[in-house]
């Protein structure tokens, strides 16, 4: 392996590394939104509305982000991750519902999935995937 082929792996490493470290902070204020959301009052729609929205459009942000990176794990590093591509197709679908939920004003099924579906699977992401991903990076 030449210098430059080195060189270049190890700065693929070090993005990896950073990109991840967004990722996880992005997570974390994915998850402290969800506590938020859950504080609001379903009768404020207004409100409600606004949250719902920043939490859609920060999930989307997130799904976008892990994929890049899964995809750069696959093509660069010989790795693969099923498991994500799970994760990411289930949380699409619960960014559904709760578009769904939100146009048919149905609280209750709002507060579902965002208490249990969505929380689920982004706490999936906190304690397996990225740790996951960072031992996989760092091997």
């Amino acid at each position: 392996m030449s210098g430059m082929t080195a060189q270049a792996f190890n700065e693929i490493d070090v993005l990896l590394s950073d990109t991840i470290a967004v990722g996880q902070d992005l997570l974390n204020d994915i998850i402290h939104q969800i506590n938020i959301t859950e504080s609001f009052i379903p009768e404020k729609e207004y409100f409600w509305n606004l949250q719902l929205s920043s939490l859609s459009t920060d999930i989307t942000k997130f799904v976008e982000l892990t994929t890049l990176i899964s995809k750069i794990l696959s093509s660069k590093k010989k790795i693969s991750l099923p498991n994500i591509k799970e994760s990411h197709i289930h949380l699409l679908f619960i960014l559904k519902g709760i578009n769904q939920a939100q146009q048919k004003h149905d609280s209750l099924v709002l507060e579902d999935l965002i208490k249990y579906e969505l929380k689920d699977n982004l706490t999936q992401w906190k304690i397996d995937f990225i740790p996951l991903i960072k031992r996989l990076l760092n091997s």
